[in-house]
């Protein structure tokens, strides 16, 4: 417990191992089965605040936590889980119970990329496997309007603080997520893309693993790469169709997604 208890801390005191733009950022974390699990907290607004540390945290699936992991989430006293995964990918990879979790809600969004990732695996088609997430991240915009603006109402409203959302590998329909939620809570664009590039050095270690047992069964695994990281391109090709249909981000995610953008600021950032 104690080896836990200095592990909180860190997030807390948030001691920055990546960040060159915040300085109380910290590459660490603190689950040993979900190395995707990360505090906002530390990353600066505009204006100067800071989002409040031990309240937001954005994560992968929670289905092999350890007993450790959960020992860990029970100390920071994690009260709400929003799980974006379809359906099918709750029953067969449910999320372990936290002890400390009064609600658990869940957005259905589609995950169609992974539906067609085999294909493209068996037919050994590295650039298929990148257009796909591309293609995706526009139909998040297209189809999950409706998903990503009850997300900003819940992360507004919930009485149920800390709290914690998460898709499967907590880098993708989760990083949109917090590219909207930043932006709700004016942060820079640099500091948003960084946040969300940051999911390559949190799951290196497991995207290396992956790719490497796959090629150790006889397939090319490194075309799987693609699938694995986030890249610039698939943020840009969101970013492209928010522009073009909606006039900005800032835009989107205000009048299309109706955030309560001064609620937000005003419950989550503070002065240092």
């Amino acid at each position: 417990m104690k080896e836990i208890t200095l592990a909180i801390v860190k997030i807390k005191q948030s001691q920055n191992k990546y960040f060159c733009m915040d300085k109380s950022r910290n590459l660490e974390t603190i689950l040993t089965k979900q190395h995707n699990f990360r505090d906002l907290g530390g990353i600066v607004a505009m204006d100067g605040r800071v989002i409040r540390h031990g309240l937001l945290f954005r994560s992968g699936d929670f289905y092999l936590l350890s007993d450790h992991d959960i020992s860990a989430l029970v100390q920071l006293n994690l009260r709400t889980i929003i799980d974006l995964r379809a359906r099918r990918e709750m029953v067969n990879r449910p999320d372990k119970i936290i002890p400390t979790v009064r609600e658990t809600i869940h957005i259905d969004i589609h995950d169609a990329a992974r539906e067609k990732a085999a294909l493209f695996l068996e037919n050994n088609d590295a650039r298929g496997l990148e257009t796909i997430l591309i293609a995706d991240y526009i139909r998040m915009i297209d189809k999950h309007v409706g998903d990503f603006s009850l997300f900003l109402h819940l992360i507004a409203t919930t009485e149920n603080l800390p709290l914690v959302y998460h898709c499967a590998a907590g880098k993708d329909r989760t990083g949109m997520a917090t590219v909207f939620l930043l932006t709700a809570l004016g942060v820079e664009m640099q500091k948003i893309r960084d946040d969300y590039m940051a999911t390559n050095e949190y799951t290196k270690a497991a995207a290396e693993k992956i790719i490497r047992n796959i090629t150790e069964s006889g397939l090319n695994g490194e075309i799987l790469r693609p699938l694995l990281e986030v890249r610039e391109e698939y943020l840009e090709a969101a970013l492209t169709e928010i522009d073009q249909k909606y006039n900005s981000l800032n835009c989107f995610v205000a009048d299309v997604l109706k955030a309560d953008v001064k609620g937000l600021q005003e419950r989550y950032l503070m002065h240092e």
